[in-house]
């Protein structure tokens, strides 16, 4: 390689972490100290979480009767997945098949802890806390975003049903 080969190589090395710096400190500027997980399935909002209360919302959808919330206050949320087709073998609550989301209220975050895919590539992503790391689970059709630019009062989501 020439040497402005590796000078242009460096810089575009330089500008794309500026990039990346520049891109995470206007999310976390924007934070409010206030983080919720919006879970969908089939492109549907299906639910919402606040990652330090685990208090939720349960949307007026034709899959709100899939989602288990029982186990809400102990951070266990129980949704559907398409490839789901098993009840979580560790897990002797739900005896209905269900994608597994655990919330850490201390460290904010969400995960997926159980659910059926090739690879089982939807556990392997680990816990998110950040709106610039979304848990996505295709096969299961499944995908988490974290929202931390909202407050509770500033939230006012459609179809509430609980």
């Amino acid at each position: 390689m020439k040497k402005h080969d590796l000078i242009f190589i460096g810089t575009l090395f330089l500008v794309g972490l500026g990039a990346l710096l520049g891109i995470r400190w206007y999310t976390r500027s924007q934070a409010t100290g206030e983080s919720f997980a919006k879970v969908f399935y089939k492109d549907q909002m299906i639910l919402l979480i606040d990652l330090h209360t685990c208090e939720y919302v349960l949307y007026d959808t034709p899959y709100k009767d899939q989602i288990i919330v029982a186990y809400a206050d102990q951070g266990w949320f129980y949704v559907p997945g398409t490839t789901t087709t098993n009840p979580d073998p560790e897990d002797d609550r739900i005896d209905l098949p269900r994608v597994t989301l655990k919330v850490n209220p201390t460290a904010g975050s969400i995960e997926v802890v159980y659910q059926e895919s090739p690879r089982d590539i939807c556990e392997l992503q680990g816990p998110s806390d950040s709106s610039l790391k979304p848990l996505v689970c295709l096969p299961n059709e499944l995908v988490i975003t974290v929202v931390t630019d909202k407050t509770k009062d500033t939230f006012i989501p459609d179809g509430v049903i609980s």
